[in-house]
């Protein structure tokens, strides 16, 4: 049995779109932490199971939804995702077809963000998304959580325990530029945060403080995804993001400074 799970607050104008996607999965799991639209009344209307439960970070808000949830497979989705019908039938053949010797307990689906209404097929990434319920769960890291195994292995792309489902999940990201740096704002905080607890990217590099350390990033991430990633070949929409995605790190590293002196 596959239960698709998604922790949402005030995404009426994402839910249903990423709900009717899901179909496909036995039961939905919809845990809200506190919405003041129509979120949960949405999600009602697509036959989804509504939880509340105050917001308690990323990792424990999805591990809170996995003891809800009754299948023995477990897919988590973002409210502003979408899951296509053809990676649908990638899950469902993953599911299904689990017994063989060639599969595995733990997948990663490939994010395709769609921005400004284009995709950005070059600047894609993965994530561990869809795992069997009694064999793993999330870290409770602020942000970045990662999936962690019952013998306390953090899955990591490429390795043994671990498969990879290549058709993309499309990420509807902001329509405006205005939005997404508004958003943007509280991530960079929760990052910073972070960094400055264990002294490390979220990349898992370690950082030393220094007045460059802002330039140095954001430089490295602009040449990273618009170069190394092709993102000038998604055109207007892709040096945009690239541009927004150096000005992140730039941020992120200004305000970790801070908390370090």
């Amino acid at each position: 049995m596959l239960s698709a799970i998604v922790i949402t607050k005030n995404e009426e104008d994402n839910i249903s779109r990423c709900l009717k996607s899901l179909s496909f999965a036995d039961e939905i799991i919809v845990v809200d932490s506190g919405s003041t639209d129509n979120t949960t009344s949405l999600a009602k209307q697509h036959g989804a199971k509504v939880f509340h439960n105050k917001w308690v970070g990323y990792g424990p808000q999805k591990n809170f939804a996995a003891q809800k949830a009754s299948g023995d497979w477990l897919l988590y989705i973002d409210a502003d995702e979408e899951a296509p019908p053809a990676l649908a039938k990638s899950i469902r053949s993953a599911v299904n077809n689990n017994m063989s010797d060639n599969t595995y307990n733990f997948y990663w689906l490939k994010i395709v963000t769609v921005f400004l209404g284009k995709p950005l097929s070059r600047l894609y990434g993965h994530n561990p998304r869809l795992f069997k319920k009694n064999d793993g769960g999330w870290t409770d890291a602020a942000v970045h959580e990662q999936v962690i195994t019952s013998d306390n292995y953090i899955i990591k792309l490429g390795d043994t325990k671990s498969g990879l489902l290549e058709t993309p999940l499309l990420h509807h990201s902001h329509k405006t530029i205005s939005s997404y740096i508004k958003k943007m704002h509280h991530y960079t905080s929760l990052d910073a945060d972070q960094m400055h607890l264990t002294q490390q990217h979220r990349s898992g590099k370690k950082v030393t403080p220094t007045f460059i350390l802002p330039l140095k990033l954001s430089i490295k991430q602009f040449i990273k995804l618009l170069v190394y990633k092709r993102g000038i070949l998604n055109g207007i929409p892709g040096i945009i993001w690239c541009s927004l995605s150096a000005y992140y790190e730039y941020e992120m590293a200004t305000k970790y400074l801070k908390l370090s002196k």
